[in-house]
């Protein structure tokens, strides 16, 4: 999937590869996109070889994505999750990011 082909709401997009939820959210002070990924229980959640926070001074943050950032995670999340073609979520089917 390229980075063309996401579908933004409101700075948002979210893709449900059936056991997970990928969220990209736009941050325009830094012209970059942070990414989390949900499970089923709405829950943030790491998966193996995909690292979406670090520590910086002793606490978590995000790490910024580009837009060829994003099209390698996408496709390293679709070879865990063998999912070539998620769907795109509407906006009252948004998981809210709770940390």
């Amino acid at each position: 999937m390229k980075f063309k082909e996401l579908k933004f709401i409101n700075g948002i997009c979210q893709l449900d590869y059936n056991y997970y939820v990928i969220s990209f959210t736009f941050s325009k002070d830094k012209n970059s996109y942070s990414c989390t990924i949900f499970n089923r229980a709405k829950l943030p959640v790491d998966l193996p070889g995909i690292k979406t926070e670090v520590i910086k001074n002793n606490k978590w943050t995000k790490i910024n994505f580009s837009k060829t950032g994003i099209e390698t995670l996408i496709k390293k999340i679709q070879a865990f999750t063998g999912n070539k073609n998620p769907k795109h979520m509407n906006e009252n089917e948004f998981y809210k990011d709770i940390f």
